[in-house]
């Protein structure tokens, strides 16, 4: 008995000991994590200007790191997925091949934030990499086969973005944005420009 009252007592001083040390790791991690958002899911719909794209839907995740919740620079990293319908034109020496697409977009850049506790405007910039597939082609005597071959191309986006905060961590937000694709080739030989809009909820970690 007297045995057992010893060891509780050392276990007992042991983790009084260690608890202000996990106090300390939970309170640093709450800390950095109000300066972590992340949108939970954004839904939105973009417009490509190519004359071989319709538009098409898209769907926006990311992750965002503040300095400041409010009036400072951001960074946001952004992985989103658009459908699109395409039509092209004597694609080795077949007329017209038509059907469904998508393209997922890698993108990371700054912004900054400004405005009071319930609404806010964020301007951003991200450049970043499509990634897509590409129809082609095999032609076999009288059987023309299509298949797809994976390809990316490099693109940027300037975002502007309308926020409502319900509280300090939790706000809706409607972004109007951009995206620019920098070469004439695949799906975009006549132009590389696309205008779109989402809507979503943002909330910070902790």
């Amino acid at each position: 008995m007297k045995y057992s009252k010893l060891t509780v007592l050392f276990l007992s001083i042991q983790l009084f000991s260690v608890l202000p040390g996990f106090s300390q790791d939970d309170a640093e991690a709450k800390e950095l994590g109000r300066h972590i958002f992340l949108p939970s899911i954004e839904m939105g719909y973009v417009g490509n200007n190519a004359s071989a794209l319709s538009g098409g839907i898209i769907t926006k995740t990311s992750i965002e790191f503040r300095l400041r919740n409010n009036n400072d620079i951001f960074a946001r990293i952004n992985y989103d997925n658009i459908g699109a319908e395409y039509s092209l034109e004597n694609i080795n020496t077949t007329n017209i091949i038509g059907g469904k697409t998508s393209f997922n977009d890698i993108l990371a850049g700054v912004g900054y934030r400004f405005g009071d506790e319930k609404f806010r405007c964020f301007l951003m910039v991200q450049p970043g990499i499509r990634l897509y597939n590409y129809p082609f082609a095999t032609i076999n005597g009288n059987e023309i086969t299509i298949d797809q071959t994976g390809n990316s191309i490099f693109l940027t986006r300037a975002t502007v973005g309308l926020e409502y905060y319900f509280d300090e961590k939790t706000a809706i937000s409607v972004d109007v944005f951009q995206n620019q694709v920098w070469e004439q080739r695949d799906f975009w030989s006549d132009r590389g420009d696309s205008f779109g809009f989402s809507i979503g909820v943002i909330t910070a970690l902790f």
